[in-house]
């Protein structure tokens, strides 16, 4: 009997992939951005995504529509950050009061 996968047991799966090629990255990201409405620099760090932002110009160029825009963030020790990238498809922006994120601990 042939086991059917669900769509979110294919992304989990290729969330917990360790291969940290290009082509990787870019397949976590396009997985991640359908996932959640937005996702920011750090998150995409959490995930093992260590340069999003090559990753996400190379997705561009390859025709995806992916925008960004830039929040203050405050990190795990409490810092604050200003301008980083939270990056979603044009078609899914996030929401405007999203001013300031934190890092799940």
């Amino acid at each position: 009997m042939k086991k059917h996968i669900t769509p979110d047991q294919k992304t989990d799966a290729l969330l917990n992939d360790n291969d940290t090629s290009a082509n990787t990255q870019r397949s976590q990201i396009i997985a991640l951005l359908k996932k959640h409405q937005s996702v920011n620099t750090p998150e995409f760090r959490q995930h093992g995504i260590m340069q999003p932002a090559s990753r996400i110009l190379e997705l561009k160029l390859q025709g995806y529509p992916i925008e960004k825009v830039l929040e203050n963030f405050i990190d795990g020790t409490g810092k604050k950050h200003s301008g980083v990238a939270r990056y979603y498809f044009t078609s899914n922006p996030p929401a405007t009061d999203n001013a300031c994120s934190e890092v799940a601990a």
